[in-house]
């Protein structure tokens, strides 16, 4: 009897064991599309502007805003380069400049904003101006980047971006959201004849098998 109680003893303990990683797992996942999950339901919940925002470039010591509600006014946005989509609520400095094969550069550039691939045009210039950003990371490693494309899947066609750089505010329409491989590198350098602005991330959240992108063409009018 006490070699079978031995057994039972020691299944029990299995079986609990097997209980608590299943729920460490779980945890995980839900920890790691915390903000994602977050993102989305404040997005769906949150009314829209009764009346559209106006933006402002940032002056002397104001900080951009962060936190866009139904009675937002105003949103104010970097004045050297600064990338806001009203749609998501997505409100970002930008980075200048960043290898985007360089992960010690882009990783650090991440921690407080939107990267600008080097080697593309910015705003004021001619050709394609090209942002990345994380769409999620791992659990671990959440808290140290700020993350701003989890809703780029939202965006449709003709959806208003805005980019702000030294001092002007330009805009662009949305043009198409789509998944690419990530060996599909043409999109980092001029791929039609417009102005362009290029937004990418990985696809899906939390993993790099692919990349989503948002072009969007120079509203000119």
């Amino acid at each position: 009897m006490s070699e079978e109680k031995s057994k039972k003893s020691i299944a029990g303990y299995l079986r609990i064991i097997g209980i608590l990683l299943l729920l460490l797992g779980i945890l995980i996942v839900v920890y790691t599309f915390q903000p994602l999950i977050f993102s989305y339901i404040d997005y769906k919940l949150t009314p829209e502007p009764e009346k559209e925002i106006e933006v402002e470039l940032i002056k002397g010591d104001q900080e951009i805003t962060t936190d866009i509600k139904k009675d937002t006014e105003v949103v104010f946005v970097d004045n050297q380069f600064g990338l806001y989509i009203p749609k998501i609520q997505a409100n970002s400095k930008v980075v200048k400049n960043i290898d985007p094969y360089d992960f010690d550069a882009y990783s650090n550039a991440l921690i407080s904003g939107v990267a600008h691939a080097k080697g593309s045009s910015v705003p004021s210039e001619p050709g394609n101006v090209f942002l990345f950003a994380h769409s999620a990371v791992n659990f671990y490693e959440r808290r140290k980047y700020n993350v701003y494309f989890y809703l780029l899947g939202e965006l449709e066609k003709d959806d208003p971006i805005l980019v702000s750089y030294q001092g002007e505010i330009y805009k662009y329409k949305v043009l198409e959201f789509k998944v690419i491989k990530p060996e599909e590198i043409q999109y980092m350098g001029q791929y039609m004849q417009e102005d362009t602005l290029t937004l990418m991330t990985c696809w899906p959240a939390g993993s790099n098998t692919k990349r989503a992108i948002v072009t969007a063409i120079r509203d000119t009018e």
